[in-house]
Protein backbone atom coordinates (compact mmCIF):
# COMPACT_ATOMS: atom_id res chain seq x y z
CA UNK A 1 0.00 0.00 0.00
CA UNK A 2 1.39 3.74 -0.92
CA UNK A 3 0.56 6.65 0.96
CA UNK A 4 1.08 10.16 -0.43
CA UNK A 5 1.62 13.43 1.29
CA UNK A 6 0.81 16.63 -0.63
CA UNK A 7 -1.72 19.95 -0.34
CA UNK A 8 -5.32 19.67 -1.25
CA UNK A 9 -6.11 23.86 -1.35
CA UNK A 10 -2.78 24.46 0.41
CA UNK A 11 -3.39 22.40 3.59
CA UNK A 12 -1.06 19.52 4.20
CA UNK A 13 -2.91 16.26 3.12
CA UNK A 14 -2.44 12.51 3.09
CA UNK A 15 -3.80 10.89 -0.14
CA UNK A 16 -4.48 7.39 -0.37
CA UNK A 17 -5.49 5.61 -3.89
CA UNK A 18 -9.48 4.20 -3.45
CA UNK A 19 -8.50 0.66 -4.60
CA UNK A 20 -5.26 0.67 -1.94
CA UNK A 21 -7.66 1.69 0.88
CA UNK A 22 -10.31 -1.14 -0.04
CA UNK A 23 -7.17 -3.53 -0.07
CA UNK A 24 -6.42 -2.47 3.18
CA UNK A 25 -9.66 -2.84 5.03
CA UNK A 26 -9.68 -6.40 3.82
CA UNK A 27 -5.68 -7.37 5.19
CA UNK A 28 -5.28 -6.82 8.96
CA UNK A 29 -1.55 -6.30 8.37
CA UNK A 30 -2.08 -3.79 5.60
CA UNK A 31 -5.41 -2.14 7.92
CA UNK A 32 -2.56 -1.73 10.69
CA UNK A 33 -0.13 0.44 8.01
CA UNK A 34 -2.80 2.48 6.98
CA UNK A 35 -3.74 3.11 10.46
CA UNK A 36 -0.12 4.38 11.20
CA UNK A 37 0.00 6.43 8.13
CA UNK A 38 -3.02 8.15 9.46
CA UNK A 39 -2.89 8.69 12.87
CA UNK A 40 1.10 9.49 12.40
CA UNK A 41 0.22 12.61 10.16
CA UNK A 42 -2.46 13.76 12.65
CA UNK A 43 -0.29 13.25 15.54
CA UNK A 44 1.88 15.80 13.93
CA UNK A 45 -0.63 18.73 13.62
CA UNK A 46 -1.93 17.03 16.99
CA UNK A 47 -5.62 16.32 15.64
CA UNK A 48 -8.27 13.71 15.78
CA UNK A 49 -7.48 11.22 12.66
CA UNK A 50 -10.69 9.76 12.39
CA UNK A 51 -9.76 6.33 11.72
CA UNK A 52 -12.43 4.07 12.60
CA UNK A 53 -14.53 1.59 11.60
CA UNK A 54 -17.33 3.69 11.10
CA UNK A 55 -15.67 6.52 8.99
CA UNK A 56 -13.99 3.19 7.24
CA UNK A 57 -17.17 1.78 6.37
CA UNK A 58 -18.27 5.94 5.42
CA UNK A 59 -15.29 5.92 3.41
CA UNK A 60 -15.97 2.84 1.64
CA UNK A 61 -19.60 4.00 0.99
CA UNK A 62 -19.04 7.07 -1.21
CA UNK A 63 -15.51 5.39 -2.74
CA UNK A 64 -15.80 4.59 -6.22
CA UNK A 65 -13.16 2.41 -8.41
CA UNK A 66 -11.20 4.98 -9.40
CA UNK A 67 -10.93 7.63 -6.27
CA UNK A 68 -8.61 9.14 -3.25
CA UNK A 69 -9.37 9.36 0.36
CA UNK A 70 -7.91 12.48 1.20
CA UNK A 71 -7.08 13.10 4.94
CA UNK A 72 -6.41 16.84 4.93
CA UNK A 73 -5.46 19.31 7.60
CA UNK A 74 -7.72 22.57 7.82
CA UNK A 75 -6.72 26.23 10.11
CA UNK A 76 -8.37 28.24 11.52
CA UNK A 77 -6.18 31.46 12.03
CA UNK A 78 -6.65 35.22 14.20
CA UNK A 79 -4.06 38.02 12.35
CA UNK A 80 -0.83 36.09 12.58
CA UNK A 81 -2.11 33.33 15.30
CA UNK A 82 -3.52 29.77 14.90
CA UNK A 83 -6.64 29.41 16.58
CA UNK A 84 -7.91 25.60 15.75
CA UNK A 85 -6.63 22.76 13.13
CA UNK A 86 -8.27 19.89 12.86
CA UNK A 87 -8.49 16.89 10.20
CA UNK A 88 -11.39 16.75 7.34
CA UNK A 89 -11.84 13.46 5.34
CA UNK A 90 -12.82 13.77 1.77
CA UNK A 91 -13.09 10.91 -1.14
CA UNK A 92 -12.35 12.37 -4.70
CA UNK A 93 -14.30 10.79 -7.50
CA UNK A 94 -12.68 12.08 -10.48
CA UNK A 95 -14.05 15.99 -10.00
CA UNK A 96 -16.61 15.05 -7.35
CA UNK A 97 -15.51 16.13 -4.32
CA UNK A 98 -17.14 14.15 -1.14
CA UNK A 99 -17.00 15.61 2.49
CA UNK A 100 -17.02 12.13 4.53
CA UNK A 101 -15.95 13.86 7.88
CA UNK A 102 -16.46 17.49 8.24
CA UNK A 103 -16.55 20.24 10.63
CA UNK A 104 -18.83 23.42 10.68
CA UNK A 105 -17.34 24.91 13.64
CA UNK A 106 -13.82 24.54 13.23
CA UNK A 107 -13.17 21.32 14.60
CA UNK A 108 -15.16 21.64 17.77
CA UNK A 109 -17.75 19.09 16.59
CA UNK A 110 -17.54 16.80 13.45
CA UNK A 111 -19.89 15.16 11.45
CA UNK A 112 -20.04 12.15 9.64
CA UNK A 113 -21.92 12.17 6.08
CA UNK A 114 -25.02 10.21 6.32
CA UNK A 115 -24.87 6.38 4.54
CA UNK A 116 -28.62 7.19 3.58
CA UNK A 117 -27.28 10.04 0.91
CA UNK A 118 -24.85 7.14 -0.34
CA UNK A 119 -28.35 4.97 -1.15
CA UNK A 120 -27.33 2.45 1.39
CA UNK A 121 -29.31 2.61 5.07
CA UNK A 122 -27.84 1.12 8.31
Amino acid sequence: MKVEYSYYGDMPSLIIKGTDFVKALKDREELNLLEIAVDGFCAKFSVVSHFDERVNDAIKLWLDKTGNVIYTIKERWLGRTLMDSWCEVYVLNGTRLVEVVFSDDNGRNFTLRDTKEAGIDD
